[in-house]
């Protein structure tokens, strides 16, 4: 696995391109992409989540709208492994996207590509605002595997969440900026992984 996310590192700082601006006013036309791809990037989000605890063989069910991990004994490494699945997932996803978008900027980004981008984005503010002391929330199980405060953690996810904001709406973003970006989220993966 950590072979795999050093290369996944390396990929994802190789390609290195400006973009031009994606505009949220495209939106107003025709909302419904935007908001189906807002929604499909929190599922995505969830389903990281669901895949990392199953392949670690805990069961998962639902509370609310939270999913949840019934009589888990985790370890403190695969805590933060499944706390952490859903904002790994969501890393993973924007930079996928934000990474085709800007080798061919011309093609231009849906708007369910830029919805996807977004929920990013929003779940990052949801975890420096409401979420960020949620008890069945991801941060308090971060908090819980690593003894970091959920208001660090947060703190911790604003670059990324910044840089793609950026990424998706800037004009002539410069170079380093995904390079910056990609090469937080990998630190991040290897640093979840090593753990």
């Amino acid at each position: 696995m950590r072979a795999f996310l050093l290369l996944l590192c390396g990929f994802m700082l190789a390609t290195l391109s400006n973009a031009q601006a994606w505009d949220i006013n495209e939106t107003k036309s025709r909302p419904l992409p935007f908001l189906a791809g807002m929604l499909t990037g929190i599922v995505v989000h969830e389903i990281g989540h669901g895949i990392v605890a199953t392949a670690e063989g805990y069961d998962i069910g639902v509370d609310g709208f939270s999913i949840v991990y019934p009589n888990a004994r985790m370890t403190r490494s695969s805590h933060l492994e499944v706390a952490s699945a859903g904002i790994q997932t969501q890393w993973l996803l924007s930079e996928a996207i934000l990474r085709k978008y800007e080798a061919r900027p011309a093609a231009g980004l849906s708007q369910h590509h830029a919805g996807m981008v977004m929920s990013h984005i929003a779940i990052t503010a949801a975890y420096l605002t409401f979420l960020n002391n949620h008890p069945d929330g991801d941060l308090i199980g971060i908090e819980e595997a690593t003894g970091l405060s959920t208001d660090t953690l947060a703190a911790l996810l604003i670059l990324p969440a910044a840089l793609d904001y950026w990424r998706l709406t800037g004009k002539d973003v410069p170079r380093w900026v995904p390079a910056v970006s990609a090469g937080y989220k990998g630190a991040g993966l290897a640093a979840i992984w090593t753990y």
